[in-house]
């Protein structure tokens, strides 16, 4: 592969919108249990094709999803990335599946952590303030939490009882080893493909680590940007932040602004 530019986006509420923030003429991009789920802009959906055509970009959407729940997006037809990043950096999918000395690799990075979170995982499965408590392709653990509004409380208390990082998005919480992070994963594959260059979007702090090492780092507010020491960080000037970081890439001279 002799794309040397890496664009490395985060999915959820970054490309993808949930039907509570749904365009109009947004087109479904996953179905689950027979309800649309997550929508591309009509504009986005453009400029995706546009940019897999692209011979000096890879295009690599980095996820905290599971390998089934990333396989759920349709992307524009004939646009699906060769390449994904899902698990957090942990799992890489090469045309849909594992690649093996990858996984293999994040296996023995992982290790020494999973007594760790098998425990955590079998204490919280008796919390009633949990719906969810899940170990995900072995890589992490996931908690989803009935109330919203108490969740940074709940994950204060969480990192006092782990030395995992512990990260949180809405009702989700996270306890990841410390190498299952969105910055080391978007790293490890920086170095293996040769990049020469870096550009990272996201929303959430558990996109911070892959925003912070990037030449330029794109996030949707300036809430987002006071998270990052990251002096490159460009803030969405528009109304869909999806759009706006599809325009950066293919709209600018990446390998010299």
């Amino acid at each position: 592969m002799n794309k040397k530019i890496l664009f490395a986006c985060d999915l959820d509420n970054t490309l993808l919108h949930s039907h509570r923030r749904k365009a109009e003429g947004a087109i479904c991009a996953e179905v689950l249990d027979g309800k649309e789920q997550s929508f591309f802009t009509p504009l986005a959906y453009k400029l995706i094709g546009e940019l897999t055509a692209r011979e000096d970009v890879i295009f690599l959407p980095v996820t905290t999803r599971s390998k089934e729940q990333y396989k759920r997006i349709k992307f524009p037809e004939g646009c699906t990335p060769k390449l994904a990043l899902v698990c957090n950096g942990a799992v890489l999918l090469e045309e849909d599946e594992p690649e093996k000395l990858w996984y293999e690799e994040s296996e023995k990075l992982t290790a020494p952590y999973r007594d760790e979170l098998n425990s955590l995982c079998e204490k919280y499965s008796e919390y009633e303030c949990y719906k969810t408590v899940r170990i995900v392709d072995d890589m992490f653990l996931f908690v989803y939490c009935y109330n919203k509004d108490e969740i940074e409380s709940i994950a204060a208390e969480c990192m006092k009882d782990t030395f995992l990082t512990v990260e949180y998005s809405g009702s989700k919480m996270y306890f990841f080893p410390p190498v299952s992070n969105k910055g080391y994963g978007v790293k490890r594959f920086a170095e293996r493909y040769g990049c020469e260059r870096i550009i990272s979007a996201g929303d959430s702090m558990i996109d911070c680590s892959m925003l912070e090492i990037a030449d330029t780092a794109l996030v949707p507010d300036e809430k987002m940007r006071s998270l990052l020491k990251n002096e490159n960080t460009l803030v969405c000037n528009e109304e869909h932040f999806s759009e706006f970081i599809l325009k950066y890439v293919l709209n600018n001279n990446l390998l010299t602004d």
